[in-house]
């Protein structure tokens, strides 16, 4: 026998003996005849016996939501992690259907005085299926006790793509606890990213320029990305304003966002900062001049700049704004 006709052979045996060896493909043939509570049992166990079982008994769950889904709200309290994350999965995929007994169950869930989980997961998927008849029923919980239900309401609001979730959320912006005035700020961005016009509106600008000064880090960070998703020229000018004379952090984040905005009219603006006594305003300044753009009187600045600068992170920063655009 030729070597070919040796390897045809080996091959052959091979492929035969993996095929024989791969396992028979699993039995879930009886699933439609299970109870939703069966379903949901094996759609979110860790038990390796149900291993096979989990997507087939959510795709059941989902397609029959009709029957489905009486039983799944009433399961929106559990505190069990792997049942919480099923839940969420399986109701966001049912989507609309699911949003009328949520938008039910999330009132109820707000009076409980036993646990608030049941009031964060409905908030959380009625954001997901983003759908703008859930307004009323979140807007209920923005004054809830627990900051958890209320943060949870304010990044749901910011998914609806709705103006109307504007007030709510500036309430929100003042909230008492960082993690919902984050979550405020955030989901403004996020209505402004969506494509809902808040360029034009004062006290959107107003309050997000304040939270520049928050005492937290996450709050600041998110109200500065917030302002650069609308832009504009309100949001310039405030901007502009807040930047001062450099040294704060709130100072810092407003002339950040200016070069993120990439509006040029800032420019002049910016470049005075470049005298600051204080390099991290030296450094922010040069930063966002590389990002607008430095026009002929801006890079003479610049070049000024860095034949006395002895700070090396300004060095650098102005080094990459003078440098010509590849």
């Amino acid at each position: 026998m030729r070597p070919a006709a040796h390897l045809l052979v080996a091959l052959t045996l091979l492929a035969a003996g993996i095929a024989a060896a791969e396992p028979a493909a699993p039995d879930t043939s009886g699933l439609p005849d299970l109870t939703p509570e069966e379903l949901f049992l094996r759609a979110s166990s860790s038990a390796l016996q149900f291993e096979h079982l989990r997507a087939p008994s959510r795709r059941l769950l989902v397609r029959d939501h009709g029957t489905s889904l009486p039983y799944l709200v009433t399961k929106l309290d559990t505190d069990d992690a792997r049942e919480r994350h099923a839940l969420e999965d399986i109701l966001v995929k049912i989507g609309e259907p699911a949003v009328a007994p949520l938008r039910e169950s999330i009132l109820s869930e707000y009076e409980r005085e036993d646990t608030t989980l049941g009031a964060r997961l409905a908030a959380g998927v009625l954001g997901r299926i983003g759908d703008a008849g859930a307004l009323k029923e979140l807007v209920a919980g923005v004054r809830h006790d627990d900051w958890k239900v209320r943060a949870s309401v304010a990044s749901a609001l910011g998914r609806l793509g709705v103006v109307e979730a504007v007030d709510p959320l500036l309430e929100s912006l003042g909230d008492r606890n960082e993690s919902a005035r984050k979550g405020a700020a955030v989901a403004l961005g996020r209505l402004a990213g969506s494509g809902v016009d808040l360029s034009s509106m004062r006290p959107v600008a107003e309050a997000l320029v304040s939270a520049l000064d928050d005492r937290y880090y996450s709050v600041r960070m998110s109200a500065a990305d917030a302002l650069t998703k609308i832009g504009g020229d309100m949001v310039v000018e405030l901007l502009t304003e807040a930047a001062g004379t450099g040294g704060s952090p709130s100072d810092l984040l407003a002339i950040r966002a200016l070069g993120e905005i990439g509006d040029r009219s800032s420019l002049p603006d910016i470049a005075k900062l470049l005298d600051s006594s204080d390099w991290a305003t030296r450094a922010f300044a040069a930063e966002a001049i590389g990002r607008l753009v430095p026009d002929r009187r801006t890079r003479k600045r610049l070049a000024r700049l860095l034949s006395t600068e002895d700070h090396p992170f300004v060095i650098a920063r102005a080094g990459e704004a003078v440098a010509p655009a590849e």
